[in-house]
């Protein structure tokens, strides 16, 4: 739980300083120069979405075998035969948006590749706050760059870009700099993990990860078609708003992780049950909060102009209720099965049933449309999955659902430990 509580406040933290970088470009670059500093930024992102089987990979071979010396190697071949790929996926979408993001955006292919390594090895090795920490290094350094290169270069997109590339890149280095060194000392087990093996596990991962970008964002596409660009911007803003609930429930699932991919297949099927039960508790409470007090906290933040999202808004926290049990079934399916093409195939259904609703649902209803499709698309895909996974790990509707009084004892000392924790910290400060 105090590992949930560190990666809950860095990724909190991480969200921050996102929006200040956001604020930060908008003010400085107006509209037009906003978007120029954003769309190499968005090409490398989608390409970039495969990398997220590296990560898997690594972490699931260093949990659940031991890898002799020679890992590295497979790890880091398979990485530059993932950025060739990436790397040609790039030529459509900027022949697509614009030629000149080509460049920029390929710059920054290899640190994202090695801030998932860095992130995978970290989980690998039961480091779960240094991989919280690679995951929000990228943010702090774009900040910190990008306002030196504005406020003491130029204020141009070209130059914002620029410092964007270089403090990625510094990211990058960073953390797999960290990983390859550790690595040497730690990975000593005898097994030979071949690059055919890591590549096809980083294979079918990294589809999962794909699948789940168009899961994620496939009522998006259907509004930007279907609808104004005004709608698109209010829509777009209910589901930032509404997945930012998800941080407390993904960070619980994170810190799990390397747990369930390493016990035993019992005792792990009833720690991603007690994750399950614990998220649905969180993001239940989270739901019910913001569901009562969406409309001041939309006007508050972005202003009386959004209202006409809250409609939405209220939708999709049904959906973000579904997503928050699903993740740790998630995990138990890639990390402790290896069948990482389960999760796809369960993301293919719901982007398929998300795309299907948003369609015929939104002429009628608008953005409510839309945000119905996604739900639906969302609770029809964790429900299968949570299916699934009972019938697997032998598992009951109540063993998912129901909190235990092993669960509220938990609660009970994790929140007294956090009393006398602060109380020492603050007689120390005194």
């Amino acid at each position: 739980m105090y590992d949930g509580l560190f990666t809950f406040a860095v990724r909190l933290a991480n969200v921050a300083l996102s929006a200040g970088l956001a604020i930060l470009t908008a003010r400085a670059l107006g509209p037009s120069g906003r978007g120029l500093y954003s769309l190499p930024g968005i090409e490398a992102a989608l390409v970039s979405s495969i990398f997220g089987g590296l990560g898997s990979a690594t972490s699931f071979f260093l949990l659940n075998r031991k890898p002799n010396a020679r890992f590295l190697y497979t790890v880091l071949a398979c990485t530059a035969a993932w950025v060739l790929v990436a790397a040609l996926a790039l030529v459509p979408l900027s022949v697509f948006h614009a030629r000149w993001t080509f460049a920029p955006a390929l710059a920054v292919l290899p640190a994202m590749a090695f801030l998932n390594i860095a992130t995978g090895y970290a989980l690998g090795i039961k480091k779960v706050r240094y991989s919280s920490v690679f995951a929000a290094l990228p943010t702090v350094l774009t900040l910190a760059a990008v306002a030196i290169a504005l406020f003491l270069v130029n204020r141009s997109p070209g130059v914002a870009i620029t410092a964007w590339i270089w403090s990625t890149t510094a990211a990058g280095v960073l953390a797999v700099g960290y990983a390859v060194f550790d690595a040497r000392k730690r990975i000593d087990g005898t097994e030979n993990i071949s690059l055919k093996e890591y590549a096809g596990f980083c294979a079918r991962a990294s589809l999962v990860y794909v699948v789940t970008l168009l899961n994620y964002r496939a009522d998006l596409y259907v509004v930007a078609l279907m609808l104004s660009p005004a709608a698109l911007g209010m829509y777009g803003i209910a589901v930032t708003v509404a997945e930012t609930l998800l941080l407390p429930t993904q960070a619980a699932s994170f810190v799990a992780s390397p747990h369930i991919a390493s016990l035993d297949l019992r005792e792990s099927g009833l720690l991603t049950a007690r994750c399950v039960r614990n998220n649905l508790l969180l993001a239940a409470a989270l739901c019910a909060l913001l569901f009562v007090f969406a409309r001041p906290l939309l006007s508050l933040l972005y202003g009386r102009a959004f209202l006409p999202a809250a409609p939405a808004f209220d939708i999709l926290l049904f959906g973000v209720l579904a997503l928050a049990i699903g993740s740790p079934v998630s995990t138990y399916f890639t990390l402790r099965l290896g069948k990482p093409q389960i999760s796809m195939w369960l993301g293919a259904l719901s982007a398929a049933v998300c795309l299907g609703t948003s369609v015929a649902l939104i002429k009628a209803w608008g953005m409510s449309g839309a945000a119905a499709g996604s739900t639906a698309g969302y609770v029809i895909g964790q429900c299968v999955g949570l299916w699934y996974f009972g019938r697997s790990a032998r598992l009951g509707w109540r063993d998912l659902f129901i909190p235990t009084a092993t669960d509220l004892q938990a609660y009970a000392s994790f929140f007294i430990r956090m009393a006398h924790d602060g109380r020492r910290l603050f007689q120390a400060a005194r």
